[in-house]
């Protein structure tokens, strides 16, 4: 994918304004194929980082949704899922309980390499 364009995508991921944020996660489904190894690496880490504080529903779908269209293109490996498991069980509703389910094995997978 071409550098401004991912740039301007990670700089939407980390905006202030949750609409913003939620449209950027959408859009991961539509580019993931331009993706570099190295550029879905780095956005796979960072939406795995951001998950944890996001205080909007509907953004934190989009996050892990964005999460499992890395993954469904084989994308995600190499990506640390572990900041998923600091997700508070208080803001897991059941539309997301899904994806952090299906991620459940890699988040305990890298938090067990992170431990030792």
């Amino acid at each position: 994918m071409e550098s401004k364009y991912y740039v301007d995508f990670l700089r939407d991921l980390l905006s202030p304004d949750e609409a913003v944020r939620t449209e950027a996660s959408d859009r991961v489904q539509d580019f993931v194929n331009l993706l570099t190894g190295t550029q879905a690496r780095v956005a796979g880490d960072l939406i795995a980082m951001l998950a944890p504080h996001e205080g909007s529903r509907v953004a934190l779908e989009a996050l892990l949704h964005a999460l499992t269209d890395l993954d469904g293109c084989g994308k995600l490996d190499g990506v640390d899922l572990s900041p998923l498991a600091e997700i508070p069980e208080s803001v897991i509703h059941v539309e997301h309980r899904d994806y952090i389910e299906e991620f459940a094995p890699r988040i305990a997978s890298a938090s067990n390499d992170t431990a030792q």
